[in-house]
């Protein structure tokens, strides 16, 4: 499918996965942090899968957490080179083993047992993709993981009598 591209404040998506999780954190022990910048370009996509995207992605990243001492959700966002906008979710959890990397973003693959239906990061991939994103994971066995959602930046035609704008994405 294609996106829906409107206007959006990627930090206003963020800040809604970060106030539902919150208390989910709490819950399990784990410090959930997000701060966003003080100023950040409205950018183009599709807020609700954007939101569906993080929320998959951090909800991921606080089961890893789980049981783990200091446990800790860092999401952060920046704009790299005015080329794309990266939403980065850090965690301190148990980390992915080398050899499961490319397993990650198959359909029903999960190492979460019962809790898990092995979805959430097929469908983060494929809501990038349609965006011309994609999520890179870097990972270290005991140490955590790392996953960087990319969105290019593009110009979006504006619909208005203003005639073309350029929006980011």
């Amino acid at each position: 499918r294609q996106p829906h591209l409107e206007p959006c404040d990627i930090r206003e998506t963020i800040t809604d996965v970060y106030d539902l999780m919150t208390s989910r954190a709490t819950d399990l022990g784990v410090t959930l942090n997000w701060q966003p910048p003080a100023e950040f370009p409205k950018i183009a996509c599709d807020a609700e899968g954007m939101h569906r995207a993080i929320l998959n992605v951090v909800s991921n990243a606080l089961d890893a957490c789980e049981g783990r001492p200091n446990a800790k959700v860092e999401i952060s966002l920046e704009l790299q080179n005015h080329e794309r906008v990266s939403i980065t979710i850090q965690d301190n959890g148990v980390g992915i083993a080398s050899e499961d990397i490319g397993k990650i973003f198959s359909v029903f693959e999960s190492r979460k047992g019962n809790r898990g239906t092995g979805l959430g990061l097929p469908v983060s991939q494929k809501i990038l993709r349609e965006h011309r994103g994609d999520i890179l994971v870097e990972s270290e066995l005991g140490v955590g993981t790392k996953f960087i959602l990319q969105l290019p930046l593009r110009p979006l035609i504006d619909s208005g009598d203003a005639g073309p704008s350029t929006m980011m994405l």
